[in-house]
């Protein structure tokens, strides 16, 4: 009896399962779906979060490259540009047929290379870009040769500034500087290794008096770089496109990133509290911007006390710039965020308006917006939505707390600030503690009479 007791319940427990059987359609997801990040894959979309703080800082003004912002109607009066680039870019190669040679090849090699150039792109641009009307190939060259021919231009303008002086681009400031400002932003770029395979086929195995595309790239973006890095600190390495480029500029000599003991420290005091208690900051001019220096027990560089960091300057395209390079950081280097650490030490410095007015009046900061209240406000925005996952500055930021809770420190601050804050005061203070030593010295001889 219990046997049929058990095989009625196994054959009402059989039941509900064909009951339930459902047929998975095979359209369920793409069959070409990707589960991991592409190893190509290295120009992004801003992320959402990021860009709740300041949408126009990944956005282009004047000209788009790449796929990201191809086709968008503010942008269309420099495409005509692109043609007039072009067209004087076919008067560098020779003679009609050599035009047509070197066109011809270039196009080729895009076409040969359009999945590679697709794949460097975080979004789907297979999918907004077919291959059958080759319209990614033509914007890609379109693109490429416009930024040949600028970069030559730029080059040539250094030693002849009246040659280009009509130019639609380099004859007009304001255009040039916000094509400078776009070609650095991270959602307008073209991989560097195509451009530097297309430069090489269309100019450098023709002319050989032409510098590289490298040389060409540091020289255009160098006011990044300038009195920062040196040719042969940039010359072997790869950059993936122009904003890591500018990136290595800023970054070449960065903090390890390790932290003692895994410690990671949350808060450092301002830079008015670390002065107070008797830090003093200095710049280090001509050194790379993450150079920051402190003393060590181990080394007589720096003076116990004193806080050495290369001098920032800030105007009205500081924020687009580190927006740019932090959201490069935060999608591709998210355990080498060289930028991000130092855009957090400085909002750890930096509160309000006071704060900057040390950091300038100590050439720490130079300032072109001319408010300091503007600086402090732009400097605590910046790491909004920005996400922790490694500091270089630890060890740093634990030697400056330490030194701002000792209490022997802040007395001798305390002191040097009220009784030596200048020379006057100083010597007022002198002669008062000579004339005190007189007095006590009368008054106790006087008892020994």
């Amino acid at each position: 009896m219990e046997e049929n007791q058990s095989s009625n319940s196994m054959n009402h427990n059989e039941k509900p399962c064909k009951d339930i059987a459902i047929e998975i359609p095979g359209d369920l997801f793409p069959k070409d779906l990707e589960t991991t990040f592409r190893p190509e894959e290295c120009i992004y979309k801003a992320p959402a979060a990021l860009c709740d703080s300041n949408r126009a800082s990944y956005t282009p003004r004047v000209i788009s490259i790449g796929p990201f912002h191809h086709g968008s109607e503010k942008l269309m009066p420099m495409e005509i540009q692109k043609q007039r680039y072009m067209k004087e870019f076919c008067k560098r190669l020779g003679g009609e047929t050599k035009v047509q040679e070197s066109l011809k090849v270039l196009w080729e090699t895009i076409q040969s290379l359009e999945d590679k150039i697709k794949r460097c792109y975080a979004d789907n641009t297979s999918v907004e870009f077919s291959s059958v009307d080759n319209k990614f190939v033509k914007m890609i060259l379109f693109d490429a040769v416009f930024i040949f021919e600028l970069f030559l231009k730029n080059e040539e303008d250094m030693h002849d500034n009246k040659r280009y002086q009509d130019d639609f681009i380099v004859g007009k400031p304001w255009l040039r500087a916000a094509i400078q400002r776009d070609l650095i932003l991270l959602e307008n770029q073209l991989p560097f290794f195509i451009l530097k395979k297309l430069y090489r086929l269309a100019i450098e195995e023709t002319k050989l008096n032409y510098p590289s595309f490298l040389d060409l790239s540091c020289h255009y973006f160098e006011k990044y770089g300038k009195n920062k890095t040196k040719p042969y600190e940039t010359k072997h390495y790869k950059p993936l496109h122009f904003t890591d480029l500018v990136r290595h500029f800023l970054s070449f000599k960065h903090p390890q990133l390790e932290s003692p003991g895994g410690k990671q420290v949350k808060n450092l005091y301002s830079a008015t509290m670390l002065h107070q208690a008797g830090i003093k900051f200095k710049a280090l001019p001509d050194e790379c911007l993450l150079d920051i220096r402190a003393w060590k027990e181990t080394e007589n560089t720096v003076k116990k006390g004193e806080l050495h960091m290369p001098p920032l300057e800030i105007d009205n395209s500081t924020e687009c710039l580190f927006r740019n390079l932090m959201a490069l950081e935060q999608c591709h280097y998210p355990r080498q965020e060289f930028i991000c650490r130092y855009v957090k030490l400085l909002d750890f410095l930096v509160d309000v308006k006071k704060d900057v007015d040390l950091l300038i009046e100590n050439k720490v900061i130079v300032s072109r917006l001319g408010d300091s209240k503007a600086v402090a406000e732009l400097i605590n925005k910046l790491c909004l939505e920005i996400v922790e996952v490694t500091s270089g500055y630890d060890a740093l930021s634990q030697l400056l707390n330490d030194y701002y809770e000792s209490s022997w420190n802040k007395n001798k601050a305390y002191l040097v600030s009220v009784y030596f804050h200048n020379v006057w005061i100083g010597t007022g203070t002198v002669i008062g503690l000579i004339i005190l030593a007189i007095t006590v010295t009368r008054f106790i001889l006087f008892f020994f009479r």
